[in-house]
């Protein structure tokens, strides 16, 4: 999963938005911009998490042993 935070400052954007999306394609990654300020994809980001975290190989915890 690859999450952009702070799209509505797009003026100081490091990383054009078609750059982050390629890069996320090619490492078969999710993506996503979000903005806390107006909570723009937010909720979208943490469903993808939650979602794509057991396909991840962590079934026994984030550090492999259940912790």
């Amino acid at each position: 999963v690859l999450v952009a935070s702070k799209s509505d400052l797009g003026h100081l954007r490091a990383v054009p938005t078609d750059e982050a999306r390629a890069f996320a394609e090619k490492n078969g990654l999710s993506f996503s911009e979000t903005s806390a300020l107006d909570s723009t994809n937010v909720e979208a980001a943490f469903q993808t998490i939650l979602t794509d975290l057991p396909h991840c190989g962590w079934e026994d915890g984030l550090n492999g042993n259940g912790h």
